[in-house]
């Protein structure tokens, strides 16, 4: 996953530096200048036709001004530079030819020359080849002839697809007529083939079971738009294969390119067909297809579906429960009723030991064990009740958490004698964390008072049992309790370096005590 996430970031860089070529104005210039005046002069009278008729009429002139270069395998001597540059731009007007990718890049320059709002469309998904095989030289448009000295200028339909161009048409103040567009919208141009408004036409070209699950827009102002959807044939096959939709949303930064309303009006998409269609659907969902801790809101249907209500799934939130919202600094408001009960997870804790099974079973029944094997959902469990039902919250329940003061040095504890630290704005106000590994027995010497610090939770031998870190004391001693941990540190280190001197002088009396027993019982027995 990571891999492919690099591979997509490097394709966008490539194809965001394509477009800055295509924004060359020397480029654009030139294209503007070769234009006839005839096609200028049609151009300018015909303007209420509309940009797809103005579109139309360039992509005729265009087919007739370059001709198309097929990518040959043997051409040069060398690869193909498939890297688009102004340079290379500029090299294929001149010479009034070049391959699909300049040729796509020609005719946006093109476009933007004459004022057309016109984005540059890519798919960013290849496929994975890990040696040359013949069976996709058609994919990437290699035209192979059985003899290297001669290559084929025959073209086919079904070369590569992975660049065309989208032209912005406004909507139309009259429509009085059905062939009159009454919505604005991003049309589809494909100069390659001279296809206009047939999005779908994509997926054919690309050969039957082709996917892409990534295909993106970029305009004149460097903005990226993701338009996988619009040239999906199958979008239920295609969102599987996309990569974490909200990493790849931050990578396009769709803030940008959402404030165009045409964008946001494109987003929706059509009901699925069939119920387990809204199961992994990423706009629709039905109700029944909800986790245990989702709930909608607000409830406002978008449509119905075999009697079912259809729900938007940006209006579906994650619920949890009054304890989890306080780990994440928020408490349930008082006035608030659940959104709905689940069940609590069943603890099976051993019976206490009778009479005839003592010495069936020796280890005896310990209430403090019982609880420390409970699961971590137990905290949940002593903030709602005993009840078998555990009631859940949405966000728009809860308030922001505000920490219960310090009051004459006494810090405020919950009724294990601890303090839940699971973040900064959890400490009482007026205290502080200090994290020293003998802070506690400092505390306890000076008498001042304290509260053990959990700070989460632990998985020990198949148990979860709390995990303490530090102290909360008041703000006041902190510095003294800081200083007399420092002092006792200091005694701790002084103790320690005298307890291993002594014991380096006892090993050397050992050892000179021994050196002197060989020298007598050498000098006795010879």
């Amino acid at each position: 996953m990571v891999q492919r996430q690099a591979h997509l970031v490097c394709l966008l860089a490539r194809e965001v530096h394509v477009n800055r070529a295509i924004n060359d104005v020397t480029v654009q210039c030139l294209l503007r200048s070769i234009v006839p005046a005839a096609v200028d002069v049609n151009l300018s009278t015909q303007a209420h036709q509309g940009v797809v008729y103005a579109v139309q009429t360039l992509m005729r002139w265009f087919r007739l001004a370059f001709r198309r270069r097929p990518y040959a395998a043997n051409e040069g001597q060398g690869a193909i530079d498939f890297d688009v540059t102004s340079a290379s731009l500029l090299r294929a007007f001149f010479h009034r030819q070049g391959h699909d990718h300049e040729m796509v890049a020609l005719f946006t320059a093109l476009c933007r020359s004459f004022n057309i709002s016109t984005r540059y469309t890519v798919s960013l998904d290849i496929p994975y080849v890990s040696k040359r095989n013949a069976s996709f030289d058609h994919w990437f448009g290699v035209d192979v002839s059985s003899s290297n000295d001669t290559v084929s200028q025959k073209l086919s339909d079904r070369t590569s697809m992975r660049s065309w161009c989208e032209v912005f048409s406004e909507a139309s103040h009259n429509a009085t007529t059905a062939s009159k567009r009454t919505t604005s919208s991003w049309v589809h141009v494909d100069i390659l083939r001279s296809i206009v408004n047939q999005p779908l036409e994509v997926g054919r070209v690309r050969g039957r079971g082709a996917v892409m699950p990534h295909i993106v827009s970029l305009d004149d102002q460097l903005r990226a738009v993701d338009v996988s959807r619009t040239y999906a044939v199958d979008w239920a096959r295609t969102q599987p294969l996309r990569c974490n939709e909200v990493w790849w949303a931050r990578q396009l930064r769709v803030g940008d390119s959402n404030a165009n309303p045409i964008d946001v009006a494109n987003d929706k998409l059509p009901l699925p067909t069939s119920v387990h269609g809204f199961r992994n659907h990423m706009q629709y969902c039905l109700e029944q297809h909800l986790g245990m801790y989702e709930w909608v809101r607000p409830r406002k249907p978008v449509g119905v579906f075999k009697g079912l209500p259809v729900f938007e799934r940006c209006n579906v939130h994650t619920l949890q429960s009054a304890h989890r919202w306080l780990r994440q600094g928020r408490v349930v408001l008082e006035a608030e009723d659940p959104c709905k009960y689940v069940a609590r997870r069943q603890q099976h804790l051993p019976p206490p030991p009778s009479q005839t099974s003592m010495y069936a079973n020796p280890v005896p029944f310990s209430v403090a064990t019982a609880v420390v094997a409970a699961n971590k959902d137990n905290d949940d469990e002593e903030e709602e009740g005993g009840d078998k039902q555990l009631p859940l919250y949405g966000l728009w329940q809860t308030d922001k958490y505000i920490s219960p003061p310090v009051v004459d040095g006494r810090i405020p504890k919950n009724e294990h004698g601890n303090v839940e630290v699971w973040s900064q704005a959890h400490l009482p106000q007026g205290s502080v964390h200090i994290r020293l590994p003998r802070a506690k027995v400092v505390a306890a010497q000076l008498g001042v008072d304290f509260a053990p610090a959990m700070v989460g939770w632990e998985l020990r031998n198949g148990r979860n049992v709390p995990v303490f870190d530090g102290i909360v004391v008041c703000e006041d001693a902190a510095e003294m309790i800081e200083d007399a941990h420092a002092v006792l540190e200091q005694d701790i280190v002084e103790k320690a370096i005298a307890k291993h001197r002594k014991e380096i002088a006892k090993r050397w009396a050992i050892f000179v005590k021994k050196l002197l027993l060989r020298k007598r019982l050498r000098d006795e027995y010879g």
